[in-house]
């Protein structure tokens, strides 16, 4: 897990009316995701860590430049997101993991929701877009083994976190199984691609 203080943080829910908050511990829930989940859902986290688009892999496209808002835009209308920040490279993230009740080493899986830290970039570079920022993430946490997995009823539920260098967090992401095969639907058109 990412340097918490030795203290228990739980959330409750971050939708007030919430009634059924059930936390769960992340550390109960971890899995390493090529040996531990059932196919299906292998599959889906290894297009996001080999062919979804602009991430660091020779299977990755560019999207063309000027679809990037309107790509994330298809991806997170109607999937009914209570929460969605984007942070510059050098916010004070723990602020932000708190507003969205993202902060800890308990959650409600109930609820979607994510805060996502840009990348730092220099003056040459065009500023990373909320897609990029978002998909790198997604990325980092299974490539670094930062994925945790609940199968609860009819509900698949994932958790991605990245870690920064100092190994704080950098980006917390609840979505379920059908998040995901909704993006990958979106991403997957060939027209999107340079």
């Amino acid at each position: 897990m990412a340097k918490l203080n030795k203290k228990i943080y739980k959330s409750i829910c971050v939708k007030n009316n919430c009634q059924t908050v059930v936390n769960t511990k992340l550390c109960k829930i971890m899995v390493a995701p090529f040996d531990e989940l059932p196919t299906d859902a292998q599959r889906l986290l290894s297009y996001f860590l080999h062919k979804a688009p602009d991430i660091s892999s020779v299977h990755s496209m560019k999207i063309i430049p000027g679809l990037h808002a309107e790509l994330f835009r298809q991806m997170v209308e109607s999937r009914h997101f209570y929460y969605q920040k984007f942070c510059w490279f050098n916010a004070p993230i723990k602020k932000e993991l708190e507003k969205g009740h993202l902060y800890g080493d308990e959650l409600c899986l109930k609820c979607k929701r994510f805060v996502c830290k840009k990348e730092k970039r220099n003056k040459e570079q065009s500023q990373e877009t909320e897609l990029d920022c978002f998909l790198r993430h997604i990325r980092n946490a299974i490539a670094h083994g930062r994925v945790f997995y609940l199968h609860a009823g009819n509900r698949v539920h994932f958790v991605f976190e990245d870690v920064n260098k100092s190994k704080n967090i950098s980006a917390r992401i609840i979505c379920i199984k059908a998040d995901l095969m909704h993006w990958k639907k979106v991403l997957d058109n060939p027209k999107n691609y340079l």
